[in-house]
């Protein structure tokens, strides 16, 4: 019969018995799926399914060109190479879900988004005057172009007011990026 001091060890510097330094960094990476909400994942899988073209279950260049094109964006083979330089390989659901969590947990937190917004909100309604926002985008810290803020506001505009002046409805904006509507709930329950 074995006695417990005959069972193997680990070592003393793994932090879990039997653990590798590998085994510790993708226990890490899978951890990031654990910060998405249902519907986020809900939505994610969508995405994966209208981007995989061929329904191969695998995102391949022709199926990221096909994407990159009917948006009109540039689906040269350099810039494909660019998109898909930091995603693993192969690029199936699984990968894709652990990926695009990683890159959505860069996000600002939901409150600094809010805030950052609220400080343009007059009217504390959730909305901002579209060109005062355009202005502050394009001339403040990392500026972007007037097509990259048309792009960023596009299905989030309204016109309002007498004076028919358009707004920015950053509520709605911020609880798409976290999955959220735009009163702050989960899309999906």
């Amino acid at each position: 019969m074995a006695t417990p001091s005959s069972f193997p060890r680990p070592p003393k510097s793994s932090p879990l018995p039997y653990s590798s330094p590998d085994a510790a960094r993708n226990r890490t990476v899978s951890g990031s799926l654990n910060t998405l909400s249902p519907a986020q994942i809900s939505q994610l899988k969508e995405s994966f399914s209208l981007l995989d073209k061929d329904g191969d279950g695998i995102l391949s260049p022709q199926d990221l060109a096909s994407m990159l094109s009917s948006l009109g964006l540039d689906s040269s083979p350099s810039s494909i190479n660019a998109y898909l330089s930091s995603a693993p390989s192969p690029f199936n659901l699984a990968s894709y879900l652990t990926h695009s969590s990683q890159q959505l947990s860069l996000l600002a937190p939901m409150s600094d988004l809010l805030a950052a917004f609220e400080a343009f909100d007059e009217n504390d309604n959730g909305c901002v005057d579209v060109e005062e926002l355009r202005l502050a985008l394009t001339s403040m810290g990392e500026r972007m172009t007037d097509e990259e803020v048309d792009r960023a506001m596009k299905g989030f505009t309204k016109r309002r007011g007498l004076r028919g002046r358009d707004e920015f409805e950053y509520r709605e904006f911020v609880g798409l990026l976290q999955g959220k509507g735009g009163d702050g709930e989960d899309t999906e329950k």
